[in-house]
């Protein structure tokens, strides 16, 4: 018999009352009758009477009390059933998500019974962090919209005196943010490996202090890595500006004002909340330097020449497009007998190839067919460009045509600042919060000149941090919108899967199927590149690709699908200056370099014009001894070395005349590897950075001691400002 939890409370409630009444009504007529027939009363009939109704009512209490003691007890025991068939129903249908066939007959009945499982992405993060059906990327930024608010403030700003600002710009991007999203990624695994990473450390966040100490630090479940590589935008230029015009005072250095700093302050409130202690869910780490572009951050990437806590990243994020646009690449172009346009297609697909070619085991995957696969990192681009180097509107856009082909081709995610926010300066060129300060007043003449200017204020970089955002918050809603596993190089036919029902198989298939593409990254795209000889051709490199990945699934699965952060550094010796704090710092820069060299004459370290390099020194100069001016580093390390590669300045002007720096790399028996000279000046009133890669002819043995000869040999001046010494 199965009584309902309302009837259950209403009969207890009336035995209490019963309970309660009686015992009321029964010492009120015990003490009446006390009164009236006390011990001067001489009636012992009387008495007895009086005792025995006593006794009967007791009886009658004990006997209500029982009941009701029994129907609590059934009751809790009920609940208790409830819970545990609740469990088992849970346990029933988790198991039935992850293992349960579809039975490929056209079943009605089955393919009711499956439709929802089949269809749905049993991914942690996805089953626990995002509600069912997933929304909309825009659904759930709206619903977080003052959640998203607060965390915008960076820690300096602890009254929150920019709140107006930020809120005035919040209302104006949020519902133009569907316009910065341009591609989605071909291969969802990299998103998929974010998020694994991410729900890990989540989790481990949410344990107690005393549990989150008690686990080593190997076993600690690391951050969210995501590397962000620009130029001067990201260095900060013109960021603080604001702070001058509002008489702000509260401290705020120039690299904690730029958007990549704030990403991660913004993801990190966004989840944990602002805390002064706390772990961080995710790791932000930016690698920016003023004169530089993409051709730099594919060197930089190729040698792995980022700060050791930042590689092997999760998250790569391209942001050199202001400066691809910069009339350094301008210049360099018009050098090279090439067009702008072609000169940044060409350094992005360098870079594309570079970073979608760096293949790294995962920590692991929730999909048993994937677990070993080594996949590449999340590569993101982002066109924040909306300067006016270029004053014709159509030559703005350049770069960002380039991307959109590119992301399209190589399948990776392309989103934009510039177009989330084109519509506001197009319509008025003086505004200057979202972009750069045109138009400049001649207070001699009364009137405003329209001037050359590229970067923009504290808007661009406020309003970067939600572009980013929400790109990442669209990338999730759309992975979790998709059934697990979720293949696009997968095209057979799965019955269930996406709810789909089996195939019926009356019928002759029509011929012209297309087969699953070849792995690994197509041909070069190049103006030559003819649509007959691409298939052939990505076949070809398709063959090379998985012979280099069966090396390195081999040592995927040897390792247990740990984490390969643990691989061998590419470089073991590299110094790039402006690519971190530590990179800046002038002494460690100079014990790091006197600890490896033997000769030490003429040369210091100088930071001449904000960029930190080794040139002659003032003495040696004014001696006009060049053959003093010379630096000897020996290297021996335990992994084979076959290349070292030189950064370095070319500018202009009467001290830059000849310039020549030579470089000689000798072996243990004195023997000449290789020998290269570098000038140190070129044709244009700039000064940028170069590289010069000199790769062995044959690779010196792990053990074996080099010897770099470095030496002026033409000129008064010359600036190194990184080196590579790289397997």
């Amino acid at each position: 018999m199965v009584v309902s939890t309302k009837v259950i409370h209403f009969s207890i409630a009336i035995l209490i009352g019963l309970y309660a009444g009686i015992n009321i009504s029964g010492l009120f007529h015990r003490g009446t009758t006390f009164a009236a027939f006390g011990p001067h009363s001489d009636s012992d009939e009387d008495n007895n009477r009086i005792r025995q109704q006593l006794e009967e009512s007791q009886a009658q209490i004990n006997h209500l009390k029982e009941e009701a003691q029994n129907l609590k007890n059934d009751h809790s025991s009920s609940l208790r059933k409830i819970d545990q068939l609740n469990e088992l129903c849970s346990q029933v249908e988790t198991k039935l998500r992850r293992n349960q066939k579809i039975d490929k007959s056209n079943d009605t009945s089955s393919s009711r019974l499956f439709s929802h499982k089949s269809s749905t992405n049993l991914h942690p993060f996805c089953q626990s962090i995002l509600p069912h059906p997933t929304p909309t990327a825009m659904a759930l930024w709206n619903e977080h919209l003052l959640k998203v608010l607060t965390a915008s403030r960076i820690p300096n700003d602890r009254r929150f005196m920019f709140h107006d600002f930020t809120s005035q710009l919040l209302q104006i991007i949020s519902p133009r943010l569907q316009r910065s999203v341009k591609t989605v990624p071909y291969d969802w695994r990299p998103v998929e490996n974010a998020l694994t990473v991410s729900w890990e450390r989540y989790k481990y966040l949410q344990l107690p202090q005393k549990d989150r100490h008690a686990i080593t630090i190997n076993e600690k479940p690391r951050p969210l890595k995501i590397l962000i590589m620009g130029g001067s935008l990201l260095v900060g230029t013109n960021c603080r500006m604001l702070m001058k015009e509002l008489n702000f005072q509260f401290q705020l250095p120039k690299r904690e004002c730029t958007w990549s700093y704030r990403v991660g302050q913004f993801l990190n409130a966004f989840f944990l909340g602002e805390s002064k202690n706390r772990e961080d869910l995710v790791q932000v780490t930016k690698v920016a330097m003023g004169g530089t572009n993409t051709a730099t951050g594919s060197a930089i990437w190729k040698y792995d020449l980022v700060p050791e806590e930042a590689r092997n990243p999760d998250i790569v994020i391209n942001a050199y497009s202001t400066n691809d646009m910069h009339i350094l690449t301008v210049l360099e172009a018009e050098s090279s007998n090439t067009t702008l346009r072609d000169r940044t297609f060409e350094m992005m697909q360098g870079f594309v190839r570079q970073v979608l070619n760096t293949k790294r085991c995962t920590k692991n995957s929730y999909d048993e067919d994937t677990k070993n696969e080594p996949i590449p990192p999340l590569l993101l681009h982002m066109d924040d460009y909306i300067g006016n180097e270029q004053r014709k509107i159509w030559e703005t856009t350049e770069l960002a045509q380039g991307a959109q082909v590119l992301a399209n081709y190589y399948g990776f995610v392309s989103m934009s600042y510039a177009d989330t926010i084109r519509e506001f300066v197009y319509g008025d060129t003086y505004e200057k919060w979202f972009s750069s300060e045109w138009w400049v007043k001649d207070k001699k003449k009364n009137t405003f000149m329209f001037e050359r200017q590229i970067h923009p204020g504290m808007g661009m970089h406020i309003s970067s941090i939600w572009v980013t955002a929400y790109n990442l918050l669209h990338l999730a809603s759309t992975y979790c919108s998709m059934p697990t596993p979720h293949r696009t190089d997968n095209i057979e036919y799965e019955a269930g899967l996406w709810g789909l029902p089996g195939l019926k198989g009356e019928f002759k298939e029509p011929m012209g199927k297309p087969q699953p593409q070849p792995k690994g990254l197509p041909p070069e795209l190049t103006k030559d590149l003819l649509l007959e000889d691409i298939t052939s051709l990505w076949k070809q490199s398709a063959t090379k690709d998985q012979q280099q990945q069966s090396n390195i699934t081999l040592t995927c699965s040897d390792q247990n699908h740990k984490d390969s952060s643990s691989s061998q550094i590419k470089c073991p010796f590299s110094w790039v200056s402006g690519l971190s704090l530590q990179q800046n710092n002038i002494t460690w820069i100079d014990e790091y370099f006197r600890h490896q060299s033997s000769t030490w004459e003429g040369w210091e370290l100088s930071e001449d014009g904000d960029k930190i390099g080794f040139i002659p020194s003032v003495t040696s100069r004014a001696s006009g001894k060049n053959s003093s001016q010379l630096m000897v580093l020996d290297f021996e390390y335990s992994q084979k070395i076959r290349s070292v590669t030189f950064f370095f300045m070319k500018s202009y002007g009467t001290k830059w005349i000849n310039s020549e720096l030579e470089a000689k790399i000798w072996s243990s028996n004195h023997q000449l590897l290789e020998e290269r000279i570098m000038l140190g000046t070129h044709k244009k009133n700039t000064s940028e950075m170069y590289t010069e890669e000199i790769v062995f002819n044959k690779p010196a043995d792990s053990g074996d001691r080099l010897q770099l000869e470095v030496k002026l040999i033409g000129g008064e001046t010359f600036k190194i400002m990184g080196l590579a010494v790289c397997s």
